[in-house]
């Protein structure tokens, strides 16, 4: 019973997706929903009472992906540039996945309706902060005097921005095919010589 309740629950989320993308979410309706989902409203509403509900999860599953594939420890013994192709990798294997993008696309339209949902992301965003991500490695790499970084944050969001120019906004604004693997390499080592070229401590 438990494996049938996990397929409905997805089957909702990925509706609602769905609806949510093609419609907004003020416009969308829970019916709607149900029908897409392929199961009864009551079932929806047993899992979900709300749209707000189904729309929180949705933005959960988004920034828990974040936060799985941004974790990495810095390693003081090893190479700067092999720990930031690594950091790199795994930034574009997230921004590369149709899921992840599908996701990104409606949660950013629907910021952009409703000041709102807006709040709800900075909120969520927050609770993520910590020891997870870039920001995190960097201010590790200063301590252990091997990058010299005035900014860690504004570093940090430049290089992911570097490789989200090839590997995301082409696909999220302008609906384009998913990034060869030729064009994520070059974006990648575009991306880790440029950092290394400004921030990292010239070797003796």
């Amino acid at each position: 019973m438990a494996k049938v309740a996990e397929i409905k629950q997805e089957n909702i989320v990925l509706a609602a997706i769905e609806i949510f993308t093609e419609k907004g979410l003020d416009q969308a309706s829970m019916e709607a929903i149900a029908k897409k989902a392929e199961v009864s409203k009551r079932t929806l509403y047993k899992y979900y009472p709300t749209k707000d509900s189904l729309f929180g999860v949705i933005v959960d599953r988004l920034l828990m992906s974040c936060k799985g594939m941004k974790a990495l420890s810095f390693c003081p013994n090893t190479d700067i540039k092999e720990q930031l192709v690594a950091i790199a990798e795994k930034e574009v294997a997230l921004l590369s996945q149709h899921e992840f993008l599908a996701l990104s696309r409606m949660v950013m339209t629907e910021c952009v309706r409703s000041q709102e949902v807006a709040e709800l992301m900075i909120a969520r965003l927050q609770q993520l902060e910590g020891g997870y991500g870039l920001e995190q490695w960097i201010s590790s790499a200063i301590d252990a005097n091997k990058l010299v970084v005035p900014y860690p944050q504004i570093a940090a969001e430049q290089f992911f921005a570097s490789l989200k120019a090839v590997v995301f906004w082409p696909q999220i604004l302008m609906h384009q095919p998913l990034a060869s693997k030729e064009q994520q390499t070059i974006a990648i080592e575009c991306a880790v010589n440029q950092f290394i070229a400004a921030y990292a401590v010239a070797k003796a």
